[in-house]
């Protein structure tokens, strides 16, 4: 075994060529890989990724650097667990929190007495924090580490729900969104980079955002029903305020560790064409790719936050429905969000993330068009429930096309800059669509919806592909090795 060793350490061809030898090849560093033994890492110096790095994931915290660069699963090392669990209950609230104002819009109208545009300020100030963060992730996990940058932006949520909970002076209801769009933007990032970099990453980030789904889903039935029975809107922010503080504590439970010093040896500086160093939110600036999906998000946002925040508004006014009973076609559209990114999540990577996207996005075009259209307010309830299912996934599909597309060194920042950027779409789109809607009428969100998707289709088309399992490429696979053994076949 000894002598095979040298003799694949000293071939790199065979090891990283592809070419007629590559079975072969992965064959070999298969058998390499169960070995681990400290003769084998001798003969392999530096990082090495492909198939070893794949296979060797058993490890714990505690094991020395080997040289060897492992993908991380969901519970390996064991402290993943709890940051996986810390990461669903922290998607939760924010589905709660972008679902919430949506809901309660009337009686915050009728509460402060101000028109549609008015009241939209409360979903353009997130966008400054979503924005300002976009700018400061990266140097907040270089400043406070993982850990930091989790409890800063959770803390922050906690302290604007502290302020809402009390139905504040307007200027200052403005500034406590504006405080939570910072503190999400920060999540976003955080959060999303972590998942993004363990294996079975479409069903991992389909939980996720999944969750997200159930939080969206279970808030408007709960703000509406306490609205409509005679408890001030602002009272719900007492149970955001709660569930808010109990996730701070997990999650500084679960991160404790991730310390500055701990990012920057996994996240090391990229360097220029001189061979100087370079800030990692300029060089994910110039990636074409991290611009390109920053507005794929921004589209998507402002999309799916502007759909579920005006829905209720749309139904009553529009379809003449009872106040109190719409909030559950918007808990429907929600729950068919949630259904689509848990369920449709196992079938994107089996397919391919490239292909199944663009599917997702037709289908949501053409049963938006069934919500628009559908005089009747079943029909525009099924039709919104059926948007949500195709519609959800395509976040994080894109998140992926991220991980891919981008070197590891630039996922936080990468994925914080797109994240982030794109989260103002969730407070410029609503804001727009009362702002219209205030002199047009609710109908303008059916339009400005199906406009933002058709932008995120013409964008998907000019991502180049980046799936790794997907059905096309397992066809082509199983043709190329039976025309190789078909080869072999007639030359023996």
């Amino acid at each position: 075994m000894a002598n095979q060793q040298g003799t694949i350490a000293n071939d790199p061809i065979m090891l990283y060529e592809g070419g007629s030898d590559s079975e072969e090849a992965d064959a070999d560093m298969t058998e390499l890989a169960s070995v681990k033994s400290p003769a084998v890492i001798d003969v392999l110096p530096g990082t090495v990724t492909g198939p070893l790095s794949v296979i060797d994931t058993e490890f714990s915290e505690g094991r020395a650097d080997d040289g060897v660069e492992h993908i991380q699963t969901w519970n390996n090392p064991p402290a993943n667990k709890w940051r996986l669990l810390a990461i669903l209950f922290g998607f939760v609230l924010m589905g709660m929190n972008d679902a919430t104002p949506g809901a309660l819009l009337l009686y915050i109208e009728s509460y402060y007495q101000q028109t549609y545009t008015v009241i939209s300020l409360c979903f353009l100030a997130p966008a400054a924090g979503y924005m300002i963060s976009a700018f400061l992730n990266s140097n907040m996990h270089i400043m406070f580490g993982r850990w930091g940058t989790i409890v800063g932006g959770l803390l922050l949520m906690c302290v604007a729900y502290s302020l809402i909970c009390w139905a504040p002076p307007l200027p200052l209801l403005v500034f406590s969104y504006g405080l939570v769009g910072l503190g999400i933007g920060t999540l976003d990032a955080a959060w999303n980079a972590f998942a993004a970099d363990l294996q079975n990453v479409n069903e991992v980030m389909g939980l996720m955002h999944g969750l997200y789904g159930v939080g969206a889903t279970i808030s408007p039935l709960i703000a509406t029903a306490m609205a409509s029975s005679g408890l001030r809107w602002s009272y719900y922010y007492f149970i955001m305020f709660g569930v808010g503080i109990s996730i701070v504590c997990l999650n500084a439970y679960a991160f404790w560790g991730e310390t500055a010093a701990k990012y920057l040896k996994e996240h090391p500086s990229g360097v220029n064409e001189d061979g100087e160093s370079q800030g990692r939110l300029s060089e994910a600036l110039k990636n074409r790719y991290t611009i390109l999906l920053a507005f794929f998000l921004f589209f998507y946002m402002g999309a799916e936050v502007g759909l579920g925040s005006w829905i209720v508004t749309f139904m009553v006014t529009e379809r003449h429905g009872e106040p109190a009973k719409m909030g559950a076609v918007a808990s429907g559209y929600w729950a068919g969000l949630t259904v689509g990114r848990m369920v449709l999540g196992f079938v994107t990577g089996r397919i391919g993330e490239n292909t199944m996207a663009t599917v997702y996005l037709i289908l949501s075009i053409a049963f938006e068009l069934v919500f628009w259209l559908a005089p009747s307010i079943v029909a525009s309830a099924v039709g919104v429930s059926l948007v949500g299912v195709f519609f959800g996934p395509v976040f994080p599909t894109a998140m992926i096309a991220l991980t891919r597309l981008l070197p590891k060194r630039l996922h936080v920042t990468g994925i914080g800059f797109a994240a982030s950027f794109g989260g103002g779409g969730s407070a410029v789109f609503p804001f727009i669509t009362g702002a219209m809607a205030q002199s047009q009428g609710a109908w303008v969100l059916q339009p400005l919806v199906v406009a933002l998707i058709g932008a995120m289709v013409v964008i998907w088309m000019t991502i180049p592909t980046f799936e790794e399992t997907g059905l096309r490429d397992r066809i082509l696979g199983a043709f190329t090795r039976r025309k190789r053994r078909m080869s072999e076949s007639d030359s023996d």
